[in-house]
């Protein structure tokens, strides 16, 4: 536990439907703002964008992904981190349910951050300690 509060995580699947103006994300960003919340994510996630940026043949997503990754904190990755992503990874592999590496170091980043998750991918439900906000 670092945090004495619940940190609010925002998914690659989130910010991606921020990007393209999908309601239900707008509306829940919107609502955290309003609240005076700010909402953090990962550099898994911001890996993940810039990959994005960098293989579509949209000129302007570069800059797209840089003005949206400036509206959140980006969490550290650190050695709490990277013991948690270990036992979690190895856990679901055993259990038949892998995430995948990039998820499953997100799922880390998030419970060493007593957080929770903004994101439509419905299986990071089934990490224990996790709650998803879907949208």
């Amino acid at each position: 536990m670092k945090s004495g509060y619940e940190m609010t995580v925002a998914d690659t699947s989130f910010i991606i439907d921020l990007m393209r103006k999908d309601p239900g994300a707008t509306m829940i960003f919107e609502h955290y703002e309003q609240a005076g919340r700010g909402l953090d994510t990962t550099g898994i996630t911001a890996l993940e964008l810039y990959k994005g940026a960098y293989q579509s043949v949209n000129r302007d997503s570069l800059e797209k992904v840089k003005n949206i990754l400036s509206l959140f904190s980006i969490l550290p990755i650190d050695e709490q981190v990277y013991e948690l992503f270990g036992k979690l990874s190895t856990d679901l592999r055993i259990r038949g349910t892998p995430l995948g590496a990039f998820d499953e170091v997100i799922a880390a980043i998030v419970l060493c951050n007593d957080g929770e998750i903004i994101s439509r991918d419905r299986h990071f439900g089934s990490i224990p300690g996790i709650t998803v906000i879907p949208y």
